[in-house]
């Protein structure tokens, strides 16, 4: 009976360690199983990395193939610019004078650039602009030779006074009207306040010893020549009758500036192209001019009306250099 016993008990526990073995092979199985699915998982992570670490690799070599090239380019224009000559700028400033609404802005405009629309143009103390006139190859540098427009607001004649007496000014122009704002006819008031306002006590002020050095020409400019009939050399005479004390005012200095008395209309371009090729004749040497530019005075001289002024012109210098077209810029 003892050993019946016994045998049950050792049967007993031999079941049991078959049961335990059983167990933790499950779990050794399962665990191999999760173990292998997990081996997978990092394996397809680890291919995903490669590829993207393979893209990664190509665009940066890309990247350097790139700024290889880039930097390449930048030696190659370098090298370029070396050979290119210097560019210097020489500005010749032109002040423009007149009282409120006798066309400054418009006329100023029109003879620097005659595409301007007038129609949207306002009053203000000053504008400046700036208007290149020529290119010329000097050796290994190119000279910018710039016009520099000063148009001064009617009611600041007085601080034009100050910049005439402070800087270096090498044109003046004069611009005095036959009627105001949206004149249809002549108006004898509005012409003898323009007289008053440049009587020769007032123009000695204008034509201190620094302007008389620096300054190559005086232009008197009598706008709105449109309110006047005839021909052209009958407005003129007209225009510079009813104008006589200011232009015998104005030839006191004659012996000392040169002086000259044009006669148009800002709104309607009469002689207002004359003004730029005048300015350049009187104020730019002649080892300034580009081809362009003498094309561009030689037609504007061939297209003057004879009454536009009576003065001589000088015969312009053959010239045959490139140049660039003529730019107007506003200085801010």
């Amino acid at each position: 009976m003892s050993m019946l016993i016994a045998s049950c008990i050792l049967l007993a526990f031999a079941l049991a360690g078959l049961v335990l073995m059983a167990s933790r092979h499950r779990r050794t199985t399962q665990a191999e199983i999760d173990a292998r699915k997990r081996a997978e998982v990092l394996e397809n992570e680890n291919r995903a990395l490669g590829a993207k670490l393979h893209v990664a690799v190509e665009e940066d070599k890309k990247k350097v193939g790139w700024l290889d090239h880039q930097e390449q380019e930048i030696l190659w224009l370098r090298a370029e610019l070396e050979k290119r000559p210097k560019i210097t700028r020489k500005t010749y400033k032109i002040l423009t004078l007149g009282v409120k609404a006798t066309g400054k802005t418009s006329l100023t405009l029109k003879w620097a650039n005659p595409l301007i629309d007038l129609g949207v143009l306002a009053g203000t103390k000053i504008d400046r602009y700036e208007r290149t006139v020529s290119h010329v190859s000097q050796k290994d540098v190119v000279i910018e030779h710039v016009f520099e427009v000063g148009d001064w607001g009617g009611e600041h004649i007085v601080d034009a006074q100050q910049e005439l007496i402070g800087d270096e000014i090498h044109g003046l122009l004069i611009v005095v009207d036959l009627g105001g704002k949206d004149a249809k006819k002549v108006e004898p008031g509005r012409i003898q306040e323009q007289l008053q306002e440049f009587q020769s006590q007032a123009l000695k002020y204008f034509f201190g010893p620094k302007t008389v050095a620096s300054c190559k020409t005086v232009v008197l400019f009598i706008n709105k020549s449109d309110l006047l009939s005839g021909t052209p050399l009958e407005v003129e005479e007209q225009a510079k009758k009813l104008y006589a004390p200011l232009i015998e005012n104005l030839m006191k200095y004659s012996m000392q500036l040169d002086i000259r008395v044009f006669v148009g209309s800002a709104n309607f371009g009469h002689s207002t192209h004359l003004l730029f090729s005048h300015f350049v004749e009187r104020i730019l040497p002649k080892h300034a001019y580009d081809s362009q530019l003498l094309q561009r005075m030689v037609k504007d001289f061939s297209e003057a009306p004879k009454a536009a002024t009576s003065e001589k012109t000088i015969p312009l210098p053959a010239v045959s250099a490139s140049s660039e077209p003529p730019k107007l810029s506003r200085v801010n």
